[in-house]
């Protein structure tokens, strides 16, 4: 499995494979390129090379500006999903680290 399908595939069983909130599941469809370019509400999804500071990580984990719904100081969105349970960190950490790798188009690594 490449490591863009999982991180597709964790962004689908965090919505239980629904279409949420006003963004819909924005990552379905798009292929790896559209991804890395993809912007939501206006705000870049990733930093290529900067998986800590990439919004997608930012909303996953709640940290500002996003987690309003979970007191984080200075947000101003909801963490994301909205209204559902939080994204395993390990499974952040894993899309954390394929953004920090430059979103390389790869298999997932053994064990991973």
């Amino acid at each position: 499995m490449k490591r863009f399908d999982k991180v597709k595939g964790i962004l689908d069983a965090a919505v239980n494979n629904a279409q949420i909130g006003a963004h819909k599941a924005f990552w379905r469809g798009l292929d790896l390129a559209s991804f890395k370019l993809k912007r939501v509400y206006g705000k870049e999804l990733v930093v290529v090379g900067d998986g800590p500071n990439s919004n997608l990580v930012l909303a996953l984990r709640g940290l500002a500006p996003f987690g309003s719904d979970i007191g984080t100081a200075g947000a101003t969105t909801r963490r994301m999903p909205a209204g559902l349970p939080p994204v395993s960190d390990a499974e952040i950490a894993f899309i954390e680290t394929w953004i920090t790798d430059g979103c390389p188009d790869d298999d997932v690594p053994a064990g991973g």
